[in-house]
This record gives structure tokens, C-alpha cells and sequence, in this order.
């Protein structure tokens, strides 16, 4: 199986980068924000963004996605139940939880605070992104209560789809208070093959 994973530094492919890493398959890795837009990158991503890889030929966008898809191509790995079972229930939930209620909102803080040109921003959205933040690591908080990892007590590929958020929300001053968050986190972080921990 051939593997290239397109990618840039700490963003999100670093969690294709981590998934490939725990699975200990071979991966060629081109980074660069160059790419960014490309003619050559909207072949793999309609919006010509990273992270985009091809397996064997074929190619496919969105970290959460790929992830998945990595660790059903290698099952040998362990890190995601198969179809059909609670485990996998849950990986699904997680992963779509922090994706919408928190991960869209950090994005959207982002760009209206660094990333736009100054007439495109919006200042007044933050505080409710904020809001938003938070409401979604509480609930990830209580539901971490009595587990050590999100599907139960072994680590797997939910844990590097939301631990990059988490990591996220930490970076920009969200996590404070939250124990089990901030337990949780720190295990993930003490991975050897995180890569993120810079990030």
C-alpha cells in the first residue's frame, strides 16, 4: 500500500500523522503551507486544503475521515472498534461532537481574531464561541469520568481525532478547572509517537 500524506506542521494533519505513526505503516510525508490553494492540492481537496492523502492512487480529505479510514485499512493496528459495536458507537460521537461543538467554534475564534484581513473579522462573535468552548469540554469532561480514554479504558484512534482539539482549546485558555480534561490530555500528550506536543 502506497501512503502520501499531504500535510502542514502542528495543524490537522498532525493527526494523520499520529494515527499512521501508532499503526506503523509506511507514509511518505510532503509538508508545506505552499501547497495551500494549489492546482495540485484541489485535485485531492475541492477547497485546496490540508490535511489530503492518497492510498494507493486514491485520494481523500478531512483529518477525522482519514483517520478512520487508515485504521480500518490496517485492523492489525487496534485503534478502532469495528463496525457495529458500542466502542465504535462511541468513536463516532466523540469525533463528531468535537469536531461541531468545539473544534468549529476554536476555528471560528481563529480566523476573526488572526486570520482574516482586518475588514473581514468579527470580534463580536468571540464570546459566544467562547460560550460554546466551554459548554462542549464540560460535557467532554463529565463523559471522561471514571474512563481513561473515550471508548473505554484502551487507547485508540478517537483519542487522537479529539485529543487535537482538546489540545487546541488548551493552547488558546479553555481547559481551566476542567480536571478530567486536563488529566486526560496530559496522558495523550505523554504518548511517545504525540505529535502535537509542540503544537
Amino acid at each position: 500500500m502506497e501512503i502520501t500524506l499531504f500535510g502542514s506542521g502542528t495543524s490537522r494533519s498532525s493527526r494523520c500523522k499520529w494515527t499512521l505513526l501508532e499503526l506503523g505503516v509506511e507514509f511518505e510525508y510532503i509538508e508545506g503551507d505552499s501547497l495551500i490553494g494549489s492546482d495540485k492540492l484541489k485535485k485531492m481537496h475541492p477547497l485546496g486544503k490540508l490535511p489530503a492523502i492518497l492510498i494507493d492512487g486514491k485520494a481523500y480529505f478531512e483529518s477525522a475521515a482519514i483517520c478512520s479510514h487508515l485504521c480500518d485499512l490496517h485492523p492489525a493496528g487496534n485503534l478502532i472498534a469495528k463496525p457495529g459495536t458500542h466502542e465504535r458507537a462511541l468513536h463516532s460521537q466523540w469525533c463528531s461532537f468535537a469536531l461541531t461543538e468545539i473544534e468549529a467554534y476554536l476555528w471560528s475564534s481563529f480566523k476573526n481574531q488572526k486570520l482574516y484581513p482586518a475588514e473581514r473579522r468579527v470580534a463580536e462573535i468571540v464570546p459566544n464561541n467562547t460560550l460554546e468552548i466551554r459548554n462542549g469540554l464540560e460535557a467532554i469532561d463529565k463523559g471522561l469520568d471514571g474512563y481513561r480514554y473515550l471508548t473505554g479504558d484502551s487507547f485508540s484512534v478517537t483519542d487522537i481525532v479529539v485529543g487535537f482539539t482538546l489540545n487546541w482549546a488548551k493552547n488558546a485558555g479553555h481547559l481551566q478547572g476542567l480536571t478530567n480534561l486536563s488529566e486526560y490530555l496530559q496522558r495523550l500528550l505523554e504518548r511517545d509517537l504525540c505529535t502535537f506536543k509542540g503544537a
